[in-house]
């Protein structure tokens, strides 16, 4: 399951020492919050899995251009994780468990997606 941890801090101060934020569309049409240096902020993420010891595990997502070989999990007292630092906003995602890509049965959300199966779905606010 994916669990939200403390973020790092992304705003910039200005001359005065107030912070300032702006929104920015992305290719879905959805903002998202980005500081005046073009940042977009980012909260840490942790994904986790339990799948059998020996196996490779990856997340995949919207977050990272659903690259399947990008995020690879490590595994600890039996448990899958990675953190990861994912831009605010909604994002789907799912687990690549051997070459085969896997929801987090662990997630309480479930989207549909183009290829008839479904994408997990995390809120990073």
């Amino acid at each position: 399951m994916a669990r939200k941890t403390k973020s790092a801090k992304s705003t910039k101060s200005t001359k005065n020492g107030k912070s300032t934020k702006s929104t920015k569309s992305t290719k879905s049409g959805k903002s998202t919050k980005s500081t005046k240096s073009g940042k977009t902020e980012r909260k840490r993420v942790k994904f986790e899995l339990e799948t059998s010891a020996g196996s490779e595990v990856y997340v995949a997502g919207t977050f990272n251009g659903w690259d399947a070989s990008k995020h690879r999990l490590k595994m600890k007292d039996g448990v899958f994780s990675k953190t990861l630092l994912v831009p605010k906003g909604r994002h789907e995602y799912k687990f690549v468990v051997d070459n085969v890509w896997c929801v987090d049965p662990r997630c309480p959300e479930w989207v549909p997606n183009d290829k008839g199966s479904l994408n997990s779905v995390i809120r990073v606010n």
